[in-house]
């Protein structure tokens, strides 16, 4: 088994590299390129920071590779860090594949540019809608918010009701989080018609009734544009 660092690296392991590996150090755009063409080789090393977001066809990473940061958001099929891995400054990991590491490995994580700890990345199910309330830090908020989902949070800190009507589905509601450090989170309670499933769809906080919320939604600027024959 691995013995557990800090600093952001995990342990070496020899270096494999491929026939066209090279001593010297990439640059950013150049290393991308590398990975995502998969002609990427072991101990690549990368001048400054690596972005990799939305590459969901890397399954994995040259080992021991390093950078200044890496960002790996949305990136789906990443499912492990490499060994040897080393980065100075924070990983970017909203919605990538990774869903723990080991103890003690010494990473700055972040969160959509919010540095956050393990248990926020990789833990959601732990997190509480008084979590939400309790926190001050805006944008750590805005980030537990997410980590939570929106339907659990209205189902354990309830809402304000500013607008409710019917459609297909049955009763639809406009119900808002007031933050007093904050923009309200505004969020549109819909029932689908064909499945019973509630769906929470969160909207800008200056919407005024459920169809205008919903004419949002589905890309209208003006609801009284916004005519359909079913809504879900």
């Amino acid at each position: 088994m691995l013995n557990l660092m800090s600093k952001g690296r995990i342990p070496k392991k020899p270096i494999k590299q491929h026939s066209q590996a090279s001593h010297e150090p990439v640059s950013p755009e150049t290393a991308r390129k590398l990975i995502l063409a998969h002609h990427a080789w072991d101990g690549m090393r990368v001048l400054g920071n690596l972005n990799l977001s939305g590459a969901s066809d890397i399954y994995n990473l040259p080992e021991n590779l390093t950078c200044e940061s890496l960002d790996i958001s949305d990136c789906i099929n990443l499912t492990t860090l490499p060994p040897g891995l080393h980065v100075t400054h924070g990983i970017e990991l909203a919605n990538s594949g990774i869903t723990n590491l080991p103890a003690g490995h010494g990473f700055v994580l972040r969160w959509r540019g919010v540095q956050v700890n393990d248990q926020i990345a990789f833990a959601s199910d732990s997190i509480t809608g008084q979590d939400v309330l309790n926190i001050e830090n805006v944008e750590l908020r805005r980030v537990l918010i997410e980590r939570l989902g929106y339907e659990t949070l209205l189902q354990q800190v309830g809402g304000l009701v500013r607008d409710r009507d019917q459609d297909a589905g049955g009763e639809r509601q406009l119900v808002y989080i007031p933050f007093e450090d904050d923009e309200p989170l505004m969020v549109l309670k819909v029932t689908c018609p064909s499945t019973g499933h509630i769906h929470v769809l969160r909207v800008p906080p200056n919407m005024r009734t459920c169809h205008q919320a919903a004419a949002w939604i589905a890309g209208f600027n003006n609801p009284d544009d916004y005519h359909p024959l079913i809504e879900a």
